[in-house]
């Protein structure tokens, strides 16, 4: 201990101070620094992952289904909506939440479109097509694929006013409004083919 404390006399003096072999002072490295750095990145990578995985699936937009099988094992190819019903879009409507979660049997001819709300009342359009799947093949296509697009199905069964088959389904959409779809199809004709429809309007309320 004497000559411990000449040490630290000689230092506080200036002077160099010769050291004992035989009685150094040891400081020892602390192993707790380099052990939290690396527990501090290991989380940080940790925290980052995690944030970066919910951003991605947060942006991420499910894909849509390009074929359903339907009763009897019938494959049948699915169109886009956001093609299928273009010559309804106007001015950002419907919502591409909306048109863009709605498919359509593929090699369906577009026949004609009707504009209900002409630009004055909430939006009401239709399009109609023609396919050659029976009306029961289409009734079917649409209840198997619009619960997976997030629509609820409302109504299934036969068409009020009129001769055939109508599927309504509604989904809420990120304007904050409701929206229907409503699939109305034809009997199937002597020539085996079925003309149906499908209505996308923006409802009052949830009802």
């Amino acid at each position: 201990m004497v000559g411990t404390a000449e040490g630290l006399a000689g230092s506080a003096s200036g002077e160099a101070v010769a050291v004992d072999p035989d009685h150094r002072a040891y400081q020892p490295t602390s192993s707790r620094g380099p052990a939290l750095i690396v527990l501090g990145i290991a989380v940080f990578i940790v925290v980052l992952g995690i944030i970066g995985s919910a951003l991605a699936s947060k942006g991420a937009v499910p894909p849509r289904p390009t074929s359903v099988t339907i009763a009897g094992g019938t494959v049948v190819h699915l169109t886009p909506a956001t093609s299928a019903l273009k010559s309804i879009e106007s001015g950002g409507q419907p919502p591409s939440d909306i048109i863009g979660n709605l498919v359509v049997p593929s090699q369906s001819p577009v026949v004609r479109t009707m504009n209900i709300d002409q630009g004055v009342t909430q939006f009401d359009r239709s399009v109609y097509f023609t396919t050659g799947l029976s009306s029961g093949q289409v009734v079917d296509v649409f209840q198997a694929v619009l619960p997976g697009l997030g629509w609820k199905i409302t109504y299934h069964g036969a068409r009020t006013g009129g001769p055939g088959s109508e599927v309504l389904a509604k989904r809420g959409s990120a304007d904050g409004f409701y929206w229907e779809a409503g699939v109305v199809v034809s009997p199937t004709t002597s020539a085996g083919v079925t003309p149906f429809s499908i209505e996308v309007l923006e409802m009052s309320d949830d009802t």
